[in-house]
């Protein structure tokens, strides 16, 4: 089995990096994946239809929808978009990281 390209703990790693700008392109590129992987119904009406497994949890759908869109009108997101998703959990990761392996499927498509 191929080494995980993307893990939680790679991931929380980027979204601890000290430059904003960096952290607020790694969230919004990651967020454009994981809209990508909603179906064409999930994606015009910002909702989770299907618990597949893939793209946005019911949860999310809604707020990781809008701010994809966001990210991918303006090239940037604001800076409490970015706090939503980097926000850390009583065991210290951050919102996104529950996507790692949507996100590492992603990349081991890309390489």
């Amino acid at each position: 089995m191929a080494k995980p390209i993307v893990t939680r703990e790679s991931l929380q790693k980027l979204l601890d990096n000290p430059n904003p700008q960096f952290v607020a392109r790694v969230v919004g590129k990651a967020l454009v994946v994981l809209f990508n992987n909603q179906t064409a119904d999930e994606k015009s009406a910002n909702t989770t239809n299907k618990d597949n497994g893939i793209g946005f949890t019911g949860a999310d759908a809604m707020r990781g929808s809008l701010t994809a869109k966001s990210f991918m009108a303006h090239n940037n997101l604001l800076d409490w978009q970015v706090a939503i998703w980097t926000k850390k959990n009583n065991k210290g990761f951050s919102r996104l990281t529950k996507y790692h392996k949507q996100l590492n499927e992603a990349a081991k498509v890309k390489t």
